[in-house]
């Protein structure tokens, strides 16, 4: 089944084809915090950090390979990178025998062959997130504050960092040849109150499995959201570049008020995303379907965006989708 493109910016996420679930060999939800990077001979690499390894998958989905290259013990959402002539780029915490609060990111540079190149470490401004912490004995756990503006650093594939603070809309594409500042005059989004009460019940369950008694004593959640959330280099070289748009509010029936664990989930963010050309050209800006998913990574393309979604049921589908003018302006 084919889509005919129509593509041009600004504008919408349109029609869509999904791929319906079926069974293979390589089963991507057993590393849904480790995502695969696939290689431009087919090869799919998947990081196994609870066996401190890569593994490699042929084209087909058969095992071929296991390169133990990677520390164990470090589970991370944040994706990896394949690089110029295949080299792979892992994220990874440079010591991980230092105090959390001391955590060095880095992406570890990997050949093609396995062997482990280098270690290039992320750029820090020393820029501290407002954070919430719960310490019991020897465990702890850290949540951001919702909505509180971060510091963000990913790979470009043309071989260079992109970092922004997103207190204000302003980044940079760290491109040592020719360095591009990029800045917008963009308002933020309101955080509703909804918003507000929904993620102060969700970091409270989450800081109360390390902590039974936590209760909150850090930085409230701001009254307004950040400039962006996030660099999505696409294959193309384009970048996008996510926003949190305005809360949409729906039915939850999943919520199960007799159970303690159970919080409420109505409140969407619009997913939006501004869309840049590698010399900082701004191009437009795109708003996705409300379940249109950044985790795991969406595929960019030109006027093609391969993302995972979930029906009512729950069951996740890869769905391919084109990008269309938006005719209502």
């Amino acid at each position: 089944q084919k889509v005919q493109a129509l593509f041009n910016f600004p504008g919408n996420f349109g029609a869509r084809e999904q791929a319906h679930p079926g069974s293979s060999q390589f089963n991507p939800q057993r590393h849904t915090t480790n995502q695969p990077a696939n290689m431009s001979d087919g090869r799919v690499v998947v990081r196994d950090p609870g066996n401190a390894r890569m593994q490699i998958y042929s084209p087909g989905g058969e095992a071929v390979a296991t390169w133990p290259v990677i520390p164990g013990g470090f589970n991370s959402s944040n994706a990896m990178h394949v690089g110029r002539g295949d080299t792979l780029l892992t994220p990874l915490i440079v010591d991980l025998t230092v105090d959390v609060s001391e955590w060095r990111q880095g992406l570890q540079r990997v050949s093609p062959d396995g062997e482990i190149v280098d270690t290039l470490l992320t750029p820090d401004t020393g820029y501290e997130r407002p954070r919430l912490e719960a310490r019991v004995e020897n465990s702890v756990s850290i949540n951001s504050v919702p909505y509180s503006p971060g510091e963000h650093v990913t790979w470009h594939p043309a071989g260079f960092f992109i970092h922004g603070i997103s207190r204000r809309y302003a980044f940079t594409l760290l491109d040592p040849e020719r360095p591009v500042r990029v800045e917008r005059e963009v308002e933020s989004f309101p955080v509703t109150a909804g918003e507000k009460a929904e993620e102060t019940a969700r970091t409270t369950r989450d800081l109360r499995y390390t902590d039974p008694n936590w209760r909150w004593d850090g930085p409230a959640i701001p009254d307004r959201k950040p400039a962006f959330d996030g660099f999505f280099p696409g294959d193309d070289g384009r970048i996008w570049v996510y926003r949190q748009g305005p809360g949409v509010e729906r039915d939850d029936p999943d919520y199960d008020p007799s159970d303690p664990d159970s919080v409420e989930d109505r409140w969407r963010d619009t997913p939006l995303f501004d869309v840049f050309e590698v010399d900082g050209t701004f191009l437009g800006t795109v708003r996705a379907p409300l379940d249109f998913s950044r985790y795991p990574r969406p595929v960019f393309r030109g006027d093609r965006v391969w993302a995972v979604t979930r029906d009512d049921f729950g069951v996740q589908r890869i769905v391919r989708f084109r990008v269309v003018p938006d005719t209502a302006g």
